[in-house]
């Protein structure tokens, strides 16, 4: 059998042709076109080339074409830009935009606002979110303006802190407008020397710019407005200190009769003012005036210059009184005498100065039971024109006449005045008592407090009823009590009581309050000792406040009661309950006794149960 290289050739093949081949061990011949027909043909396309399937179907390799910007560069895609060409083109660019880069070899998308931070401004140059580039100054580094001047917002003032662009050194600065100026402030100024004619002053006139005044032209100035100036008026209608910043060079009107008091120190050397009095009475100067005629009282309508000066003597305040105000006649007569309000032993009168004659010193007011001869005389009165008579008989007619007096005598009484004192009421019997309370204390005590009474028919005492609710018990008194309240002890625990309180005076009882009902407290353990603690120490003010003490009790959880007493053998009349401090420790704060003296801090149980008294006592102013 001959070999296959001994085998002659084959000009052309077909499908037809058959070839040997091995099928399960067994020689077998196949034609070409059979052994074929699942073999991939071979595939001839022109360089570059890439093969793919572009369509469905059975089918061998199809020839791919690579788009618009992209290149096949030796087996490799390469992008060649030209797709770029066909893009729509922007005639903007804003921070919204995105940019291709390559980064180190790779495509990249970049935001345009990033594009910014590759740039700094410099100096006089700044760059805002929008990416707008502007000068910040007008100077560069070469001394040319970055902005023509007249291109900027005008201001119209400038502050110390405002900045202003210099170059230093050929290198741009900015300076603080107050360094710029370099001003001088005044306590930074050197001492002036004494001041002269030729001394100038800043001024702005009719605008803001300064000029130089001297103060020669200043005086001139002040000098014409002096015949112009007013001295100001001040109404005074109360007895007053003088002071230089209230009433120096002022015209000082006093339309009550007042007294007026130097106060050198605040008046000083120089001090002047003119007093005019527009009252019915008297102005009287207080304790410290020098006058011109002796007197320091100063007649209605008359006016007085007061003055105040330091010499070689010291300081006086000095009053120059008008001479028809001097002593030399008495004054005139009283007139306008009146009665202001009555009572059973008392008249209040009022009147008005004289019209004429010298200064009043006081005035001597008489008076008389109508009827009479004899006048009774009251002590002068000085520097008013009002007085009240005392000690007086009820329901009587007197006769009043009012005098003015100085040292030269005794003016002209009044024309006399007659006036009838108020009745006496006869006396009644007390209203009856209002306010009435009853607050339990312990299971032993209830304490009362009612209102006050005033009047000429006001209780003197008072009278308490109180028995057990809804019993038919006759009912217990307790009589005697004064003030606004009292406590009643020895009631039963836990029991509800009626009370009543009726007010007593020389009459005898008025009607009795509204019944108020009060429950005393539960019976509780007994206390068997208390040890005090904190203690009065006194002194205390009476009727002001509170006194805290506190005391150990055994056993701890028994409540108990303090009060306080004018005796260390009598127990106290009203307690206060104690509040639970902790473990076995009880204090309360008990109100200040309401009358001054001695007195002794007393404890108990709140039935009574181990009284204990501190025998030391605690003063009470």
């Amino acid at each position: 059998m001959p070999t296959i290289s001994q085998l002659p050739s084959a000009n052309t093949i077909s499908a037809a042709d058959e070839v040997p081949i091995s099928q399960g061990g067994t020689a077998r011949a196949t034609s070409v076109g059979a052994l074929l027909a699942s073999a991939q043909p071979a595939i001839i396309v022109a360089s570059p080339s890439l093969l793919g399937r572009t369509s469905l179907g059975s089918g061998g390799p199809e020839q791919v074409d690579v788009g618009a910007g992209i290149d096949l560069v030796a087996g490799t895609l390469v992008a060649n830009g030209l797709d770029h060409a066909g893009f729509q083109p922007t005639s903007t660019l804003s921070t919204a935009s995105e940019l291709v880069i390559s980064n180190q070899g790779s495509p990249m998308l970049m935001p345009a606002s990033l594009l910014r931070g590759l740039f700094s401004a410099g100096q006089n140059v700044a760059i805002d979110p929008n990416g707008v580039i502007s000068a910040t100054g007008t100077l560069t580094g070469g001394g040319q303006a970055g902005n023509p001047i007249g291109d900027l917002q005008a201001l119209t003032g400038l502050a110390a802190q405002d900045l202003v662009g210099v170059s230093h050194a050929g290198s741009d600065y900015a300076i603080s407008y107050s360094n710029f100026l370099g001003g001088v402030t005044i306590d930074q100024a050197a001492p002036a020397g004494a001041a002269s004619d030729s001394d100038t002053i800043w001024v702005a006139q009719g605008s803001n710019v300064m000029a130089a005044q001297s103060f020669s032209a200043i005086w001139i100035w002040i000098a014409q407005k002096l015949s112009m100036y007013k001295a100001p008026v001040v109404e005074i209608t109360t007895d007053t200190h003088l002071d230089t910043t209230i009433h120096n060079g002022r015209i000082l009107v006093c339309s009550q009769p007042i007294t007026l008091t130097p106060l050198v120190n605040n008046m000083g050397s120089g001090f002047q003012c003119t007093v005019i009095n527009a009252s019915s009475g008297s102005i009287a100067l207080g304790s410290g005036f020098v006058s011109s005629n002796g007197s320091l009282l100063l007649a209605p309508w008359q006016s007085a210059s007061l003055s105040c000066a330091t010499y070689s003597g010291g300081t006086i305040a000095f009053a120059a009184m008008p001479t028809a105000a001097s002593g030399t006649a008495p004054p005139g007569q009283v007139s306008g005498l009146s009665s202001l309000a009555t009572t059973p032993t008392t008249i209040t009168l009022s009147w008005q100065s004289p019209s004429s004659g010298g200064v009043v010193l006081s005035y001597i007011v008489q008076f008389r039971p109508s009827g009479t001869t004899a006048w009774n005389t009251s002590a002068p009165v000085l520097n008013a024109t009002s007085c009240q008579l005392t000690a007086l008989q009820a329901a009587t007619s007197y006769d009043v006449v009012v005098s003015a007096q100085n040292t030269s005598g005794v003016g002209a009484a009044s024309a006399i005045l007659t006036v009838v004192t108020a009745s006496i009421a006869p006396p009644t019997l007390p209203l009856q008592v209002t306010g009435l309370t009853a607050n339990p204390t312990s299971s032993s005590t209830v304490q009362l407090g009612w209102a006050a009474q005033t009047g000429s028919s006001a209780a003197t005492s008072f009278t308490v009823h109180y028995k057990v609710s809804g019993s038919s018990d006759s009912t217990s008194t307790v009589t005697g009590m004064t003030g606004t309240g009292g406590s009643i002890s020895g009631l039963q625990a836990g029991t509800s009581y009626d009370f009543s309180v009726n007010g007593v005076n020389g009459v005898g009882a008025g009607p009795a309050s509204a019944t108020v009902t009060a429950v005393t407290l539960a019976a509780s353990a007994g206390v068997t000792s208390i040890t005090w603690i904190m203690v009065p120490a006194g002194p205390y003010a009476h009727a002001s406040g509170t006194i805290g003490v506190n005391a150990q009790v055994s056993p701890a959880d028994s409540p108990i009661q303090f009060g306080f007493s004018a005796s260390a053998t009598t127990p106290p009349t009203s307690w206060s309950a104690a509040t639970h401090v902790n473990s076995n420790l009880w204090g309360a704060y008990v109100p200040t006794p309401m009358t001054a003296g001695s007195w002794y801090a007393w404890a108990e149980g709140l039935d009574g149960s181990a009284p204990t008294v501190v025998q030391t006592a605690f003063l009470v102013q």
